[in-house]
Parts: structure tokens; sequence; C-alpha cells
């Protein structure tokens, strides 16, 4: 073989050796592919998730409602004065008397102090209190009566009367008119607690005379 064609073949052999070489390197140190556009979208939803929060956070977007109680405006001191304005004061109403049933010139308290005599001044007779029609009749010693009870077991008996207009089990209420007396004749009131007799006085305003 002649030295220009070894020559010829040993630069072949090299250049091919140099350009595999060359392309094994290459491959070895080639770097994955990487998917930026993905990263980036995942990027943005954390952005977004994050900023919705703030908003959420901030203004209290989607957050439920307080309820809001009203309370009143005054101090502990006004609270505890009754006479404070604008309060409403409380009255203990279970001492209050009530009206004689009937007008009256007079006024006497009988026997051992359970009967009222009113000298009429008036012809109407009126209940005293709230209540119903227990029973009406007449008695051998004061005459025809109405006798009203009340849902606290208190009972008036109106004696002496000369009409009756009421029935017995209606309804009555405090100054609805039960009958009628002649003017200067006698009328006579009774008052029972649970069954038994007290003194009327207790209960009516004796002062009043009537409505």
């Amino acid at each position: 073989m002649k030295l220009d064609e070894m020559k010829v073949q040993y630069d072949r052999a090299r250049d091919g050796f140099t350009k595999e070489t060359a392309f094994a390197v290459t491959s070895e140190k080639k770097l994955p592919k990487v998917d930026v556009s993905g990263i980036a979208v995942k990027v943005g939803l954390c952005a977004g998730v994050l900023a919705l929060a703030f908003i959420v956070r901030a203004f209290g977007v989607g957050a439920p409602k307080e309820q809001v109680v009203e309370t009143s405006s005054y101090s502990d001191s006004a609270e505890s004065n009754s006479d404070a304005p604008g309060r409403l004061k409380y009255v203990d109403a279970t001492g209050a008397k009530w009206s004689a049933p009937v007008k009256a010139y007079d006024i006497e308290l009988m026997l051992d102090g359970s009967v009222l005599r009113f000298t009429a001044g008036a012809s109407a007779v009126s209940s005293c209190m709230d209540g119903s029609v227990h029973s009406v009749g007449t008695d051998e010693t004061y005459g025809a009566f109405v006798r009203v009870q009340s849902q606290n077991d208190v009972e008036v008996v109106y004696y002496g009367l000369d009409e009756i207009a009421v029935a017995e089990g209606a309804s009555v209420a405090a100054g609805d008119v039960l009958g009628t007396v002649g003017v200067g004749h006698s009328m006579y009131m009774k008052v029972f607690e649970n069954g038994a007799p007290v003194d009327p006085s207790q209960y009516v305003d004796l002062s009043l005379g009537g409505e």
C-alpha cells in the first residue's frame, strides 16, 4: 500500500472517530425538555388562589354576617333608677283598691266587719272586679243578690238589688252594671277569699264613693 493511500484511510478513520465521540458526549449531556407552559399555568393558579383568599379576608366576602343585637343605651346607674327618662316605671298593683259598687251618701262597715252597707245615691250597681257571675238569687236577710267570682278565688256578693241585669255564667268586667237599687235605699256587699268572709274594706276604696 502506498503511503498516500494509507494517509487517506487514516484521516477517514480519525474523522469518523471524532464525530462518533462528539455525538456520544453531546447525547450524554443533553438535558431533558422542560414544559415551560405547564409551570406557568400552575404559578398562575397559585397566584389566583392567594389573591382570592386575600379578598375574602380583607372584605369579608362570603363570610357569614354576625347578628346585630340592639342593646339599651342606658348606663348601669340609669338601669337601677326606675325614674330614669324613657324607662317604664314598674307599679305594683296588688295593693290597688276597687271603686265602690255604687255612688253612696253613706258607707258603713257592719256587724263583725264582714259587711259593707251603702246608702245609694244613684241606682246603678256595678261590679268591682273582672270575673264571672257565679250565681243570682235572694237572701232572706239582704234581699236579691249577684255573686261574682274572680279567677283568683275571690268572690263578691252584691245584696239588696231591686233589679238584676245579668245571668249566671255571664262574664263581667270591673264597672259593668249588675243591677239597680233605689236611690236612698241600702245596698250590701260581702267579700270572700277561698270561701271565707273577709273585711271588704281591705278591697274597696271607701273614699271614692263609686263611679
